[in-house]
C-alpha cells in the first residue's frame, strides 16, 4: 500500500497543537483535539448575508463588512414614476450578519455621493424627487444615530461618484452633472474638509456614476457610464488626476466597489448579460475576473473600506427580474486566503 509520504514526500505528524507557520499542503494530526488538519488555499467566494428591511437602488453606502451603512436611494417601488414624489431617506446599519434601521436623512435623495464610516458618514448632492426631477447641493453628515447638515456643494449636482469618497472630514466629489453653465461640469472635483467644499483640479475625462476607492489623497476612479469610461481607470493623488494604463475587464456600468486604491473589488452592474455575474479583483496593477455573484444587480450599495485580503458586501440594487423595484438581499465577499482546515473523508 502506498503511503502518504511516498505520494507527497512528507509524513503526517502527530502534534499537541497546530503548527504556528504551516506550509500550503501540510497535514498534521492534532492529538489534543483528535482532529486531522491541513493548511489549504480557500478560494474567493460570495455567500449569503442578511436581508435588508428596505430595498434601495442608486443609494449611498459607507463603512466595512462588520460595520456598514446604506442610505437613501430612488423610490421603491419606482412606480408611479411621476408626480414629483420624494426619494428615500432611510438608513440601515450592518453588523456583518444582519441589518437594523438607522437614523433617517433629512433630505431624501438618489443618484448622489456617499462615503465614510458607519459612525461618520457623508451624503451629498443628488436627485430629490422623481419626474418632475429636482436636485440638491445639500450635504448631510451621520454620527451613528442621526443626520445633520454639513457644508453645501459648490454646485447642485447628481450622478457623481456614488461611493467610497474618502471620509467625513476628507471627502471627495468627482464629476456628475451640475448646474454651472459653460463649465467642464462632468470633470468638476471638490474636496470636503468636514465643514466646507473646495473646488480643486478637474478630472482629466468626463465622469458619470463612477466608483471612487481610496482616500482624498490616494484613490482610483473607475466604472463610469460615459463612452470610453466603462473600463478606464484614473488615479488621484490629492492634487492631480492621471490616467492609469490598466483597465477593467467586463465593461459594465452601475457597478459597486469595495476596497482601496491598491486592493479592491468590482461587483454587480449592468447590462444584465452573463458578464454581470463576474466580479473583478484589483491588485493595484491589474484586474482579474474573480468570484461570481448569485444575483445580478445594478446601482447597488456596498461596504467601501477594506484591507487586503479584500472582504465586504454588496447589497440591494435594481432588480433585473422585476423592473422598477429594488432587491433586499446581501452577498458577502471574501478574497482567496490560506487557512488551517479540518480534513474529512467523503
Amino acid at each position: 500500500m502506498t503511503t502518504y509520504k511516498e505520494i507527497k514526500g512528507q509524513l503526517i505528524r502527530s502534534v499537541s497543537s497546530d503548527p504556528a507557520n504551516p506550509q500550503i499542503g501540510q497535514i498534521w494530526y492534532n492529538n489534543t483535539t483528535g482532529v486531522l488538519k491541513g493548511y489549504v488555499t480557500v478560494a474567493s467566494t460570495f455567500s449569503s448575508g442578511g436581508n435588508r428591511n428596505d430595498g434601495q437602488n442608486s443609494g449611498g453606502s459607507a463603512g466595512t463588512l462588520t460595520a456598514g451603512l446604506a442610505f437613501g436611494g430612488n423610490r421603491n417601488p419606482g412606480l408611479p414614476n411621476t408626480g414629483g414624489l420624494a426619494l428615500q431617506t432611510q438608513s440601515e446599519e450592518y453588523n456583518g450578519s444582519s441589518w437594523t434601521e438607522g437614523g433617517a436623512m433629512s433630505q431624501g435623495r438618489g443618484t448622489f455621493g456617499g462615503g465614510g464610516t458607519q459612525t461618520a458618514a457623508l451624503a451629498f448632492g443628488g436627485r430629490t424627487t422623481n419626474n418632475p426631477f429636482t436636485y440638491t447641493n445639500l450635504t448631510e453628515e451621520y454620527n451613528g444615530s442621526s443626520w445633520t447638515s454639513g457644508g453645501n456643494l459648490g454646485s447642485t449636482a447628481y450622478y457623481m461618484n456614488r461611493s467610497g469618497c474618502g471620509t467625513q472630514t476628507a471627502g471627495l466629489c468627482v464629476g456628475g452633472i451640475n448646474n454651472i453653465p459653460g463649465t467642464a461640469d462632468q470633470r468638476r472635483t471638490e474636496e470636503y474638509d468636514g465643514s466646507s467644499w473646495t473646488t480643486v483640479n478637474d478630472m482629466v475625462a468626463d465622469s458619470l456614476q463612477q466608483i471612487f476607492l481610496g482616500s482624498q489623497t490616494s484613490g482610483i476612479l473607475l466604472g463610469g457610464s460615459q463612452p470610453g469610461a466603462k473600463t478606464a481607470i484614473y488615479n488621484y493623488d490629492g492634487t492631480n488626476w492621471t490616467t492609469n494604463p490598466a483597465s477593467s475587464i467586463n465593461g459594465l456600468v452601475e457597478r459597486s466597489g469595495i476596497g482601496t486604491a491598491s486592493a479592491a473589488l468590482l461587483a454587480g452592474g449592468s447590462p444584465y448579460a452573463p458578464s454581470a455575474f463576474n466580479s473583478e479583483l484589483w491588485n493595484g496593477t491589474a484586474f482579474a475576473n474573480d468570484a461570481t455573484i448569485a444575483t445580478q444587480r445594478g446601482s447597488a450599495q456596498s461596504s467601501s473600506a477594506s484591507t487586503s485580503p479584500v472582504a465586504g458586501y454588496i447589497t440591494s440594487g435594481s432588480n433585473p427580474t422585476t423592473p422598477a423595484s429594488a432587491l433586499t438581499s446581501t452577498e458577502v465577499y471574501t478574497e482567496t486566503f490560506n487557512a488551517a482546515r479540518t480534513l474529512t473523508t467523503s
